[in-house]
């Protein structure tokens, strides 16, 4: 039991840090592409798209540490992740109302539960990816 919170969590820890570091990379090196929390300018749809791009990836990474150290039962454990990640990416959904356009908040919550489940596939013994 304590493995498997620890797996859920760390996969979460993981994705936190990964996604705060490319937040913080992009508002250093590119600032005109994210806008202040509260403007009323949104990036264009092609910085979008490779945000929402790599999200994606960061989750499907998540996954990945999250079944490597479940250990076992590697989909459930992310599937576990995903359902996390949903719960808290609707929470900042609505504390962040306006910062990003609606359909790019939606399509990022309704992609993590099978992001985080892909990690967990690719690490899954059955993908015959080596453990």
């Amino acid at each position: 039991m304590s493995q498997s919170l620890a797996a859920i969590v760390v996969g979460y820890l993981a994705l936190a840090v990964a996604t705060a570091a490319k937040l913080f990379a992009v508002k250093r090196f590119l600032p005109e592409v994210l806008p202040a929390p509260g403007e009323d300018v949104f990036p264009d749809t092609a910085w979008l798209l490779a945000l929402l791009g790599s999200d994606i990836g960061l989750m499907i990474g998540a996954g990945y540490v999250t079944a490597v150290i479940a250990r076992r039962a590697p989909i459930a454990h992310t599937v576990a992740l995903g359902a996390v990640i949903v719960v808290l990416g609707l929470v900042w959904m609505f504390v962040f109302w306006g910062w990003m356009p609606l359909w790019y908040q939606v399509v990022l919550v309704s992609i993590a539960l099978p992001a985080a489940a892909t990690g967990g596939a690719l690490r899954s013994p059955s993908t015959g990816v080596p453990s």
